[in-house]
């Protein structure tokens, strides 16, 4: 392979002559990351592996050298992951990172038990002194959210790092980026609206806090609760996202201090130009150092929401991936012909005259009522018109038989011996395969299985994915092919 064909574009040491590859750690949309062992000193890191065959594009490919080029960029924050190295052979990209094996943010929090205003506000100066190091430097992260937190390890003093980078853009003063990334539960609204810069990174670190102090998202739709899919519509939330009020109203937010509120109010603010910068953030009282957040611990039901809404997210998590991968190349080829088709003039956007006019076509029988409800449905920012990205994900939302056969997928993955029933031990070796963590097995197992008959059957498995609180976080990048 010659170097104009190589994604590092320089010629690399072998990673397998220098570290000796161990347990799966976790695995991500792109890469898979391994726990690495440097042979001549038995030192431990993390090694992310990204198969060159999935970056398909030349936008893939520049993504994975942005993602490098920050990480190299950011070097040296106490709480940002440090790379040690990158490698590249015929079949992978191998990134080497410090490793973290103290757990995610929340899982952190729920294991201590112990939780007070003080602790969140602690987390809550590290994770915006996090986006004031990335904006300071040019780097707004895109992605912020508590899985992209980990603590450094087991100790209770351990920094809590940053580590994927893997939607981070460089940007420069005044710049506005209108590609829509991000996860759903933390993204802002002006990136929904396709017309953002920095600023949504104080949005998504706002979200964050909400859920500290409460244990829930502060925009979640418990209403529409179809979840099947990695690019369904995430309509409810996105509606709840650019019009929805932030609750204060019930638990335990009557006794949470009106400092944290405040500081939440003016990070939740819809308008990104009056949204607190960073910096305006860490000067605010509840987040200084010895500030005013009090030091009495929070409602204990706030421990029991996050550890539910943790585990949820993993399970679905799962269960999501699985299904992106069952959605085949050709299914996904179908619907981009018929995008194609019934974008007469090709602009790659389709109005609500060429998507009644393409559906007749097609003979999809749906009344004038429901086509325009699809197309509010599936017009994700509100412009009127419909882009691929949004095309395929409703597509996929009002194809039933897909989601029955999704959903069954993904319960058959799960149901390893076929009993038709899930199992704690199932569960627990599907969490072993993508690396995630420890679960309290028997809590989850418990909030799932109505009927007390300690296993998961197929109606409580699809009741539980299509539980409209929980575990909508998957990255989704959408994109016009």
């Amino acid at each position: 392979m010659g170097l104009k064909d190589s994604v590092l574009q320089r010629k690399t040491e072998n990673l397998k002559d220098i570290y000796s590859l161990g347990k799966k750690l976790g695995q991500g949309q792109f890469g898979t990351t391994f726990l690495c062992t440097e042979k001549a000193t038995g030192k431990e890191f993390a090694c992310k592996s990204i198969a060159k065959r999935k970056l398909t594009t030349k936008d893939d490919v520049e993504d994975v050298r942005r993602e490098i080029q920050i990480m190299h960029h950011l070097a040296g924050h106490p709480n940002v992951i440090s790379i040690v190295g990158a490698y590249e052979d015929a079949v992978a990209v191998h990134v080497v990172m410090e490793l973290c094996g103290g757990g995610e943010l929340f899982d952190r929090i729920i294991q201590r038990g112990h939780y007070t205003e003080k602790k969140a506000a602690e987390l809550a100066r590290i994770i915006v002194g996090v986006v004031e190091a990335c904006h300071s430097l040019g780097v707004m992260h895109r992605d912020l959210k508590p899985e992209n937190f980990l603590f450094n390890n087991e100790q209770e003093e351990a920094p809590l790092k940053t580590i994927d980078f893997g939607l981070s853009m460089f940007f420069k003063p005044g710049e506005m980026f209108t590609d829509m990334v991000g996860s759903p539960y933390y993204v802002a609204p002006e990136v929904l609206r396709k017309f953002y810069s920095q600023e949504c990174d104080i949005w998504s670190a706002g979200v964050i806090i909400y859920i500290l102090l409460s244990g829930v998202p502060p925009f979640w739709d418990g209403e529409n609760s179809i979840i099947f899919c990695f690019s369904e519509t995430e309509q409810g939330i996105f509606e709840q996202v650019l019009n929805g009020s932030l609750d204060f109203a019930s638990e335990p937010w009557p006794s949470i201090s009106e400092s944290a509120k405040d500081l939440v109010r003016k990070m939740l603010v819809r308008d990104p130009k009056r949204r607190l910068t960073a910096p305006e953030v860490l000067r605010h009282p509840w987040v200084q150092d010895n500030g005013v957040a009090p030091d009495k611990p929070l409602d204990s039901a706030v421990l029991t929401r996050l550890k539910q809404f943790s585990a949820m997210n993993k399970i679905k998590k799962i269960a999501i991936r699985v299904i992106a991968e069952t959605l085949s190349e050709e299914e996904i080829a179908g619907l981009k012909n018929m995008f194609k088709m019934i974008d007469a003039d090709g602009s790659g956007q389709i109005t609500l005259e060429e998507l009644k006019k393409g559906l007749e076509k097609v003979g999809t029988n749906l009344k004038d009522s429901e086509i325009t409800r699809l197309m509010e449905a599936a017009d994700i920012d509100n412009s009127g018109t419909i882009d691929y990205g949004e095309f395929v994900a409703a597509m996929l939302h009002i194809n039933k038989i897909s989601q029955e056969d999704h959903m069954y997928a993904a319960f058959s993955y799960f149901d390893k011996d076929g009993s038709g029933y899930i199992t704690a031990d199932e569960l627990q070796l599907a969490f072993d395969k993508f690396g995630l963590g420890d679960i309290h097995l028997d809590e989850l197992m418990r909030d799932i299985d109505k009927d007390n008959d300690g296993r998961i059957d197929y109606g409580e498995f699809v009741a539980m994915m299509q539980d409209g609180d929980f575990g909508r976080n998957i990255s989704l990048r959408l994109k016009v092919e």
